[in-house]
């Protein structure tokens, strides 16, 4: 059966390319009244004219001010803010003894503190309805190691304990918070990067587990499950949609190249 948030309403931040804009698509598709919300405003006001059921807001989510506003202008002019999705974020590689003082705050700046402004902001507009679903798009490299990520990594380990925090805070609110942790999704930032590894984007794709990059409709699969009421008991949960890359054992090197 379908999937239907009907009546919703919906912010996707970070909406204007990538796992966002197909987080916006799929909710404004599912029935959702969706504003799609970029530091981009012509990218979101492209997607927002191509969309039914999707408005374009132009805001830089690493000011608090901007997501308070963005959000009181959905209850002013909704009346109620139903889902959030908080997925903005950056990730600056590089050598951790190498990182400077800039590159750490801007990490911390676009990965976990807007989503701290994010949840906070959608709870402060969903307690008093005691109703709602919060979604932060979190990352593989929030639960553990790796080289050349440590910047990026430890904002979104940090992304993942806020999401448990505020759902613990919140259990018996009826608001809902949780993440999803994609995995190498093929967006124009991943794959660009990947192209930079020796072998290019064929050489990459072969060490992923399933063999391919996922896509970012199947992150926005999981979103929609999540913002509707089939998603009621599911709260804490930072959910990996990776192909099996969070479930592979680090210690051990075993090939996986044979099909199953």
């Amino acid at each position: 059966m379908a999937i239907e948030i009907k009546g919703k309403t919906a912010i996707v931040t970070g909406a204007g390319s990538g796992i966002g804009a197909a987080i916006a698509r799929s909710l404004a598709a599912a029935g959702a009244q969706v504003v799609a919300a970029d530091i981009r405003g012509d990218s979101v006001g492209a997607l927002a004219a191509e969309v039914r059921g999707i408005t374009a807001h132009s805001c830089d989510v690493t000011q608090a001010g901007d997501v308070d506003a963005l959000v009181a202008g959905v209850m002013e002019r909704h009346g109620h803010l139903d889902v959030m999705v908080n997925n903005v974020g950056q990730s600056i590689a590089g050598w951790l003894h190498d990182a400077t003082n800039e590159e750490w705050q801007r990490v911390l700046a676009v990965t976990l503190s807007s989503t701290f402004y994010g949840v906070r902001a959608a709870l402060r507009a969903m307690l008093p309805k005691r109703t709602g679903s919060i979604i932060n798009i979190s990352s593989g490299a929030g639960f553990g190691g790796s080289p050349g990520l440590a910047t990026y990594g430890a904002a979104k380990a940090g992304v993942n304990n806020l999401t448990q925090s505020a759902a613990v805070e919140n259990a018996r609110s009826g608001v809902r918070i949780n993440a999803i942790a994609p995995g190498a999704i093929e967006t124009p930032a991943i794959l660009a990067w990947a192209q930079s590894q020796p072998g290019g984007l064929p050489a990459y794709a072969a060490t992923l587990l399933p063999g391919r990059f996922g896509r970012p409709d199947e992150i926005a699969a999981a979103v929609l499950f999540l913002a509707s009421d089939e998603a009621s008991f599911v709260n804490g949960a930072i959910l990996p949609v990776d192909g099996a890359a969070s479930a592979r054992m680090p210690a051990i090197d075993v090939p996986t190249t044979r099909a199953r």
